[in-house]
């Protein structure tokens, strides 16, 4: 989800792979990509959250196009993605998450792919940070998935919208069926707790 302005007076235009311009910037992305540390997106640099915690601190950054190409169906990783949807995203269903047979369904993406990551109920107690009020689930939800407060929609205007913030999460990946690894890989959020 990018944001942007056209004006009338606005101008695209398609520039030759020998333009200056094209050049400077291939080799700032080869030289981000050459390192581990320097592969996060760069629009997230200076805007990555702080509302989730994670275990894994040290671990390297993976893109989630590079796990969706890696060699093995199951392995870990830790990356910084936004939270684009949820499901279920009311608080009731929510809270029922974490003392029934639910999962939640979270919409994950970053600069290089979009998936599917899932919160298990023997994860969600840990992710949301305990058994919490709906009232509080509601609130982390939001701030989550970039729903803003009702004091901040009057200082804004109703005109800026929702805005996912860049998280951290740690991810693993895991197949349903032994027969078939690659077409039943899923993604299930662990090792993360969100913030207060």
């Amino acid at each position: 989800m990018w944001k942007g302005s056209l004006l009338p007076s606005s101008r695209i235009r398609l520039l030759s792979s020998e333009d200056g311009s094209v050049i400077e910037r291939l080799k700032t992305f080869n030289g981000r990509f050459a390192t581990q540390v320097h592969r996060e997106p760069m629009a997230s640099l200076h805007t990555a959250s702080d509302i989730t915690d994670v275990e894994f601190k040290r671990a390297g950054y993976t893109t989630l196009m590079e796990s969706l190409t890696h060699g093995q169906v199951t392995h870990k990783f830790k990356t910084l993605v936004r939270v684009v949807a949820a499901y279920p995203c009311q608080g009731k269903e929510l809270h029922s998450l974490l003392t029934g047979d639910y999962c939640l369904r979270l919409t994950l993406e970053d600069p290089t792919a979009r998936i599917h990551a899932y919160v298990h109920k023997d994860n969600a107690v840990s992710f949301f940070g305990g058994f919490l009020t709906l009232a509080a689930l509601t609130r982390k939800m939001n701030r989550l998935l970039g729903v803003p407060e009702p004091e901040d929609d009057a200082e804004e205007g109703m005109a800026g919208g929702r805005n996912p913030p860049w998280i951290w999460c740690c991810l693993k990946s895991y197949r349903l069926d032994k027969y078939d690894p690659w077409g039943s890989r899923r993604y299930r959020i662990f090792g993360t707790e969100i913030r207060d």
